[in-house]
């Protein structure tokens, strides 16, 4: 729809509603609206649309999937979660044996803005719930994807020194993980409640982060295999980890400073590292197949990474 923009006044321009949206959202004269930039478009919302959602869902019937949905409702914006579970009743959760009630403030800890608000019991339901504390501020974006970038360095360095000394350091990488998974929520939160400020850009984002989780989830398998199997990592697959950690490294610089040709290397040397890696499959030259399947899956997720820069720079490309 187009609508054309009136002078009101010295300083003010206005824009007319057409009546039947006036009568949708129930508007009248003198009633405030907000109205939010974003990219190269102006929203307008009305308190009609902006609801307080709940959600509930009973841990134990959608157990092993529970966090993944309690994930889910927090990124989808609902702002109440109330989780039934059952008293006592032990489960494993990332690589650990603990009862249902401790999983779900597990869970609850890393909900960025959220906070446990309640536990109790109704009709038979032992209950706990999480309600929104902070608005979500779409500004934050930015600085929390880079902070997700920086946990992801910090883990594959950790666990590349770690098995370079045949040391088990499940814990760390267990917290870690916990960071990535946090920042990675929040991240997708913003996207799907407001959309990245260039709108260009948001698919492509959501893309990123996924990808960002997906390699952090790679390495805490590593971590863990090593934890549960003791098994002695060898040093052809250090090698390549190593690697792996300097590509990570170079495309968190380029994201944040773009270079054209930088780029380009950076993308034929990770290509060509996947070639040569899955000769070496083929060949049976790398041991520990889960381990070498995570570390061959790291080098398919940093091409991807590569395409995605170059996506969020496409400017670069304009023909002016």
């Amino acid at each position: 729809m187009i609508r054309k923009i009136i002078r009101s006044g010295p300083a003010t321009l206005s824009v007319s509603l057409p009546m039947n949206w006036v009568k949708k959202f129930k508007l009248i004269k003198g009633q405030e609206v907000n109205v939010e930039e974003q990219g190269d478009s102006i929203k307008i919302k009305t308190s009609l649309l902006i609801k307080e959602e709940s959600a509930k869902l009973n841990i134990t019937e959608l157990y092993p999937l529970s966090t993944k949905i309690i994930a889910m409702l927090y990124r989808m914006g609902y702002k109440n979660i109330k989780v039934i579970y059952t008293p006592n009743h032990v489960v494993l959760h990332r690589g650990k044996e603990i009862k249902e009630l401790d999983m779900i403030k597990n869970t609850f800890d890393h909900l960025i803005g959220m906070q446990l608000w309640e536990i109790g019991k109704d009709k038979n339901e032992n209950y706990a719930t999480v309600i929104e504390s902070t608005k979500l501020n779409p500004k934050e974006f930015d600085n929390v994807f880079n902070k997700l970038y920086f946990h992801l360095m910090h883990q594959s360095e950790q666990i590349y020194e770690a098995l370079s000394k045949n040391k088990d350091i499940f814990d760390e990488a267990y917290l870690v993980e916990r960071l990535i998974n946090q920042t990675n929520d929040f991240c997708i939160k913003i996207l799907i409640s407001f959309g990245h400020e260039d709108p260009k850009k948001t698919l492509n984002y959501h893309e990123f982060i996924l990808i960002l989780e997906s390699i952090g989830d790679r390495y805490f398998d590593i971590a863990k295999n090593y934890h549960k199997n003791k098994e002695i990592i060898n040093s052809e697959t250090v090698k390549y980890l190593k690697k792996a950690n300097d590509f990570i490294e170079r495309s968190s610089s380029l994201y944040r400073k773009f270079d054209f040709e930088k780029l380009i290397q950076l993308t034929n040397e990770v290509y060509e590292t996947i070639d040569e890696y899955k000769d070496k499959l083929r060949k049976n030259k790398l041991k520990n197949s889960l381990v070498s399947h995570n570390v061959y899956s790291i080098f398919l997720e940093l091409y991807k990474i590569g395409e995605l820069i170059f996506n969020l720079n496409h400017e670069f490309f304009r023909d002016e």
